[in-house]
Order: structure tokens, then C-alpha cells, then sequence
């Protein structure tokens, strides 16, 4: 593995992550009406998650020999619900690909570090799903047949 490579993915990846915990976190304060009972909550715990993965991925920045970011992504704010979604949706996939970019740069024998960067991969890509879903942004092939309303009703 390219050592350096790998830190500058990791701290471009760090960037983001940091950039998440606030944007989800400031959805989580300023979100209101009916919804917020609903979102509010799965903002605070998204921004949570943002943390928790920069935690790992700045701790192996340290651990390979460099030095942690402090710079962080675009935060995209907005007050309303609709927008909240799609942005989040944008950062996850975002994330997604950070992370899979990350796992290219990765040799057969850096299984850890794989291991590391797989688990992450997936969590961000559940939150994509859950988003999607919300979103009716999913390809489902029973929705485009047609089927879903057959099965649903």
C-alpha cells in the first residue's frame, strides 16, 4: 500500500465526516414543525456516527505515520425537511465513495485496515438505503413493474 496515498484518502474522507457530524447536527437543532419529533433524533444520531467514524479514520491517520486534517467539506444548511434529506442522501453517498476509493488503495495483506474501511463503507451505505427509501429515490423492480401495489393491496 502507498502510505501516502492512503493517509491523503483517509484525511479527505476525515473532511467529510467532520463536515457531516455538523451539517447533521445542525439539521437536528433546527428542524421544527411536525417533523422534527420524527427527524430531529436521526439527525443527532447521524451526526454521532460522523464522529465515531472520524474518531477511526483519524486515529489511523495517526497510526500510519500521519497528521490529522483540520479542514472540513462543504456544509450544506437549510431549514427545510425535504432539502435535509437530499443533502444527507448526497453526504452518505458521498461517504460511500470516499470509503470504496479508500478499500482501491488497500494491498491484499492490509486486512485491518480493510476490515476498517468495509465496515465503515457499509454503515454510511445503510444510512444511504434508509435515506433513499425515505426519498423514493430506490429502483425497486417490483415498483417499476408494478407489483408493489398488486402485493401491497
Amino acid at each position: 500500500m502507498n502510505r501516502t496515498a492512503m493517509i491523503d484518502k483517509l484525511n479527505e474522507i476525515l473532511k467529510w465526516e467532520y463536515a457531516g457530524l455538523i451539517q447533521y447536527t445542525q439539521y437536528s437543532f433546527v428542524l421544527q414543525d411536525l417533523w422534527r419529533g420524527v427527524y430531529a433524533e436521526e439527525f443527532r444520531e447521524s451526526g454521532e456516527e460522523a464522529l465515531k467514524h472520524a474518531h477511526k479514520v483519524g486515529d489511523k491517520i495517526v497510526a500510519l505515520g500521519g497528521v490529522t486534517t483540520v479542514e472540513r467539506g462543504e456544509v450544506k444548511q437549510t431549514l427545510d425537511l425535504h432539502e435535509m434529506l437530499e443533502y444527507s442522501l448526497e453526504m452518505e453517498l458521498r461517504h460511500v465513495r470516499l470509503y470504496s476509493e479508500a478499500l482501491a488503495l488497500c494491498d491484499e495483506n492490509d486486512v485491518a485496515l480493510r476490515v476498517m474501511l468495509e465496515d465503515l463503507c457499509l454503515e454510511e451505505q445503510e444510512g444511504a438505503d434508509k435515506l433513499a427509501k425515505i426519498l423514493k429515490k430506490n429502483d425497486l423492480s417490483l415498483a417499476v413493474t408494478g407489483k408493489a401495489q398488486h402485493r401491497a393491496g
